[in-house]
């Protein structure tokens, strides 16, 4: 008999949830998609800019070396090839760059000494107490950590304020979305070890070179509706009745029936939705979702007159802004010269805040003048480039905000719903919202109703493997 599974929301826990189901084939489960908006994708969007023709994602995202399961997911998306890989970052402070990159050929965690030893901004004392800071990372089991904030965790482990200030803040609220002084510390230490200390390729920075929309929008969604994915899109979910052992999923348009249902569906929307359950816990469990907080993110676009760096990316350290991508798709899609904005050339600029709860009341006028001031004394190139066109778009809702009171809240895959299971990046995976806990998330929900469907369900893809010597150190097994 075909198990027919309905999953809510096409971002990207709800496609890879689809992605995974799929290859049991149409004979064993029937896979229905329902995305509210027009586009699949979720927060991993783009929006097309009338005055230059560009299509420009809406904030810039990355992966690490470190997300095994979402490179396998565009691996078998066969999407890998519209990413490019760096295997080095540029700190770029007042006082110089640095080249940070792990080495190859030394086993982690040494592998990192040089590239501590090259951020030129921090003296050697500063530099020591990083790596201390890292090695205590290491020796500390995750739940010691569950109840402390990462600077609370940092200023107990000899880390002073140029230490959080110049290093560990510039690597975690870029990748929690959220300030040391707020986010959990068994959130930072997944970043740390996880992506840094554990593994030579960990660090590894994959960036898109095709728009969002266009990566996961169209083509994931084509791939899954070649394997037998039926999509619907524009279409929000009002209600999912569970009775007489199956669902009905109510839309504006009609009515679905299903076996199993995976509600992809970001944790600020879970309240919209009228679940009918007759549970003992009702809408209260679902509804208690809402009272998770957010952190935003803000995208800076900005189309100057000339390049201002050959950098493809850099870090910023001591500023407002805290990246900086350079033309990241025309790289390889087209050259930036076609691009004009009132008939002069323009070249694209994305400066990303993460965080952004300190700009929240700034008009977007000053942030573009604070970035633009900031970019002036960095960048040589900059000081006489003349801004041509810019856009400011902050989501606040971009990630939720991983404090440790959040990450007691943070659900798992399975409810109280017998064959109603959760997916991504605000389920509890280990992961912080990040794209590699969306899809693990979305794999986990499908491999629960590939097994309550009495299927062989997919693993996860292994993490990277740490090696002895880092093993040794951490005092791990």
């Amino acid at each position: 008999m075909t198990a027919r599974v309905t999953i809510i929301g096409g971002g990207l826990a709800g496609l890879a949830a689809a992605e995974s189901l799929s290859r049991f084939g149409t004979d064993k489960v029937a896979i229905r998609l329902i995305e509210s908006r027009r586009q699949t994708g979720g927060r991993a969007g783009s929006f097309h800019d009338s005055a230059s023709g560009q299509t420009v994602d809406y904030c810039q995202h990355v992966a690490m070396g470190c997300c095994t399961n979402f490179i396998d997911f565009v691996q078998r998306m066969k999407l890998d090839r519209h990413f490019r890989v760096y295997d080095q970052l540029t700190f770029l402070h007042r006082s110089g760059s640095s080249r940070f990159a792990a080495s190859r050929r030394i086993p982690p965690p040494l592998h990192l000494a040089g590239a501590f030893g090259r951020l030129s901004y921090l003296s050697w004392p500063q530099k020591c107490r990083v790596a201390y800071g890292v090695w205590r990372l290491m020796r500390t089991p995750a739940s010691e950590l569950r109840q402390l904030t990462a600077k609370q965790w940092l200023i107990r482990n000899r880390q002073d304020d140029a230490c959080i200030a110049n290093f560990w803040d510039v690597i975690l609220v870029s990748a929690l979305g959220e300030h040391t002084r707020y986010a959990a510390a068994d959130a930072a230490q997944k970043v740390i070890l996880d992506g840094f200390a554990s593994h030579p390729d960990a660090s590894d920075v994959w960036v898109p070179a095709m728009p969002l929309s266009e990566l996961f929008g169209i083509q994931a969604t084509e791939r899954i509706q070649r394997d037998g994915v039926d999509v619907i899109r524009g279409a929000p979910v009002r209600t999912v009745v569970r009775s007489n052992g199956s669902f009905q999923i109510r839309t504006a348009s009609g009515q679905q029936t299903a076996d199993a249902v995976i509600a992809a569906v970001p944790w600020h929307q879970m309240a919209k939705i009228d679940w009918q359950t007759n549970s003992d816990r009702g809408n209260d469990w679902f509804a208690r979702f809402a009272s998770i907080p957010s952190s935003a993110i803000t995208g800076i676009h900005l189309w100057l007159d000339r390049p201002i760096t050959t950098l493809p990316h850099v870090v910023l350290v001591g500023t407002l802004a805290q990246w900086l991508f350079r033309e990241p798709i025309a790289e390889t899609k087209h050259q930036s010269t076609n691009d004009r904005v009132g008939g002069t050339p323009a070249f694209y600029h994305q400066i990303v805040i993460s965080g952004a709860v300190d700009v929240a009341g700034e008009s977007k006028e000053a942030l573009v003048s604070q970035v633009m001031q900031e970019l002036r004394d960095f960048f040589p190139d900059a000081r006489d480039a003349k801004l041509l066109r810019h856009r400011v778009v902050t989501d606040p809702n971009s990630v939720f905000s991983v404090t440790p009171q959040v990450q007691e809240l943070r659900p798992a895959i399975d409810t109280p719903v017998d064959g109603l299971f959760l997916a991504g990046d605000w389920v509890d995976t280990g992961w912080p919202s990040t794209m590699e806990g969306a899809v693990r998330s979305g794999r986990l929900a499908a491999a629960r109703v590939a097994q309550r469907c009495g299927l062989n369900p997919s693993p996860l893809t292994p993490d990277l493997s740490p090696g002895r010597l880092y093993r040794w150190f951490s005092n791990g097994p």
